[in-house]
């Protein structure tokens, strides 16, 4: 796990200084080590902060081929170098190191920018090609790490977060104000949108290439209803995934909160080593499952780590991402991932995470809507309002807890008024209503190109298609650029095995239901029944905060303050801002998910515009 930057500049305007400068900005993505390299005619510069993993003694980067013409720096891990080595080996490539990070310079010597679709892992790499006189950039095919970039007139700007390329002299900054309603209306950044005028982030599955006579954006991986998988065994895959990710020359760990993906995942973990396992838990009992965590971690014998979340760690977690965060993020999970990073490092500098099983596996609440949603939708709509109020408790308690802080009333029409909508609009609809909200802060933003970036969504069977826009908005731009912030503000590394390249395809490829209209995945609880049975039939609870409560108690002054900050006022108008606030505070609606998402966007303007 690093930190990338770098830029092209063919009009040799870029002073030798600047490099330093932008690596600078990513310490804590990096703390081992730096490393920057100068192309011969000090057009191109790349630049890195190193956490050292694998190869610890000659893995720094960056790493060069043989002659020096193909120069790489890249951040994330490569689960299948070692084959991918050996087939490089058996074609006559020398290797100096034992690092993953070697395989991208031979393997682009070998096949061009044709190798990246062999690499099965989460990356973020730039190479430069000293003889084509180009630089190469490519992202994994889910987003894992991230990568943004500008292009100018004969420049290229790039790095593994915003700060990096705002760093650079000739960056101009210019809020986005298109970006900043798209967050204001969904609490996240969906696509290639970034909240700085001209930046993007280049798409996960995605490359490009730059040169002086232009650009190229190549896209090579979208999820497929088919799949060319050689076994149908999801307990394999997932258990060769999680072997291949403890790979490691540093100790690594588990994050386990008792639900089932983390269990399953440290079920595998325990399998192969004795590791250390990570929890949180609160005092508010909805939230807590620190005795479930508990008691996973005695059966499957992790030596158990864990720590209370509290309104104070809010205000002091707060304090201390703000400025760092160059991009705001509504996510309040964040907070609490962020200290059981913080605990996590205290032992570990690598943690195997559970992101990604609702995505792959059904496990929303919204995925079975949709079926509900095919089932009823005949009905007149007088009828179906009743039948959704009516909904017994068994099927209320399928819902994450935070899902729960509504009544039956404003569950059944906001399941209602999503049923008037097409696949893609009334997942992003359902996720947004119950994340921050239905409120009129900001204006609708325009969401065609959302369309675009979900390509073949009827190919896929409809009990799947919640998973399938979740896949490409909210698990890439929310809950795993959440992840990225929260563990390397820590320099904490941070694996997931369910997207593990032969688990995805599997996912969304396999003919074995997810969910039906009563439970959530299927798949994963059957992996687990004669392994964690306590764990198979308990029901999700999330990863959430208390805020509805905290709002109205510890965080009430804490957040008002923040949301009085004249630099808010500019872009929301303090009458909507009070009356959400008002309506919150006497308990008359639940408006905790659009506060909040103002608490961070008033934060990044502090700090940021």
């Amino acid at each position: 796990m690093c930190g990338i930057a770098g830029y092209v500049d063919f009009s040799g305007r870029t002073g030798p200084s600047v490099i330093g400068e932008m690596t600078k900005k990513i310490i804590y993505r990096g703390p081992d080590s730096t490393g920057i390299y100068r192309s011969r005619d000090n057009v191109a510069a790349l630049g890195i902060r190193r956490l050292r993993i694998i190869d610890l003694t000659t893995g720094d980067q960056p790493i060069k081929n043989e002659d020096g013409s193909v120069v790489v720096i890249y951040n994330g891990e490569i689960y299948n170098y070692k084959p991918l080595r050996e087939e490089l080996e058996k074609r006559g490539h020398k290797f100096k190191t034992q690092t993953d990070t070697e395989v991208l310079v031979h393997g682009y010597e070998e096949y061009g920018e044709g190798f990246v679709p062999k690499l099965n892992g989460m990356f973020a790499f730039a190479l430069w090609d000293e003889k084509g006189h180009k630089i190469f950039l490519g992202r994994d095919r889910v987003g894992i790490k991230p990568l943004y970039y500008y292009v100018a007139s004969n420049l290229l700007i790039f790095g593994s977060e915003p700060k990096v390329i705002l760093s650079h002299p000739l960056y101009k900054k210019k809020t986005d104000s298109k970006a900043l309603s798209m967050y204001g209306y969904l609490g996240f950044l969906p696509g290639d949108q970034v909240m700085f005028s001209g930046i993007k982030k280049l798409l996960p599955g995605h490359t490009l290439s730059f040169k002086k006579s232009g650009m190229k954006v190549a896209k090579y991986f979208e999820l497929n209803s088919s799949s060319e998988n050689k076994t149908d065994n999801i307990d394999k895959l997932l258990e060769t995934a999680v072997k291949s990710q403890l790979v490691s020359d540093v100790p690594v760990g588990v994050f386990l909160s008792g639900g089932l993906d983390s269990s399953l995942i440290a079920y595998y973990v325990a399998k192969f080593k004795k590791l250390k396992s990570f929890s949180i838990g609160f005092k508010e009992e909805g939230f807590d499952e620190a005795k479930y965590a508990h008691s996973v971690a005695k059966k499957i014998g992790t030596e158990h780590f864990s720590d209370e979340f509290s309104p104070k760690d809010v205000v002091d977690i707060y304090e201390k991402i703000i400025p760092k965060l160059d991009e705001p993020l509504a996510d309040a999970s964040l907070f609490p991932t962020y200290k059981v990073s913080q605990l996590a490092r205290q032992h570990v500098t690598v943690a195997l995470s559970g992101d990604g099983g609702d995505e792959l596996f059904g496990g929303y609440p919204t995925h079975q809507a949709h079926l509900y949603a095919n089932l009823l939708k005949f009905l007149p709509n007088t009828l179906l309002s009743g039948l959704l109020e009516g909904l017994p408790e068994s099927v209320v308690n399928l819902f994450p807890t935070s899902f729960k802080d509504y009544p039956k009333k404003h569950l059944a029409k906001i399941v209602l008024k999503g049923m008037k909508f097409g696949d893609l609009e009334r997942q992003l609809y359902w996720m947004r209503t119950f994340f921050i909200g239905e409120n009129n802060l900001f204006e609708k933003p325009d969401m065609s190109f959302l369309s675009k970036m979900i390509p073949n969504l009827d190919r896929f069977d409809k009990s799947r298609v919640g998973q399938v826009v979740d896949f490409y908005t909210y698990l890439r731009d929310d809950f795993l650029v959440k992840t990225d912030r929260a563990s390397m503000l820590n320099s904490l590394e941070v694996r997931v095995p369910y997207l593990d390249n032969n688990v995805l395809a599997w996912a969304f490829s396999t003919r074995e239901p997810h969910l039906n209209l009563f439970k959530t995945k299927l798949q994963l609880r059957k992996l687990l029944e004669s392994r964690l049975p306590e764990v198979a039939k308990r029901p999700k609870k999330g990863f959430g905060i208390p805020l509805k409560k905290w709002l109205r108690n510890e965080l009430k002054d804490f957040a008002y303050t923040i949301l009085m900050n004249k630099k808010l006022e500019n872009y929301v108008e303090k009458k909507k801002i009070k009356s959400i606030w008002t309506a919150h505070q006497k308990g008359k609606e639940n408006n905790a998910g659009a506060i909040w998402m103002l608490v961070m966007l008033s934060g990044w303007l502090d700090n940021w515009v």
